[in-house]
């Protein structure tokens, strides 16, 4: 059983590392929310054939967000969306008082 933990815990992370590498912040965030909630909603699982059968479609998952991630980021368009207009505004700014 500890080890079906690591397994699920090492998968979880993977999945949030790879999400984390859309340059597109629609879709990072989307991909980010739907792994949280996927895990939380299976948390309570205890049978471990389910257990196996969950742990088989989130290494699927993980290798279509592989996927997407690569497509995703060779066509990533030159406008930014407005929240990371406001991140990089918000990042400059801090940049130019702590050069001040």
């Amino acid at each position: 059983m500890n080890s079906t933990r690591q397994s699920v815990i090492s998968l979880y992370r993977q999945l949030l590392r790879e999400c984390h590498k859309f340059s597109l912040y629609n879709y990072r965030e989307y991909f980010l929310r739907r792994v949280h909630e996927e895990f939380q909603q299976n948390r309570q699982i205890q049978d471990s054939s389910k257990i196996s059968e969950l742990l088989k479609r989130g290494q699927a998952n993980l290798a279509v967000i592989r996927r997407q991630v690569i497509i995703g980021n060779l066509y990533t368009p030159e406008q930014c969306s407005i929240i990371e207009n406001q991140q990089r505004l918000s990042n400059s700014s801090q940049q130019n008082k702590r050069n001040e």
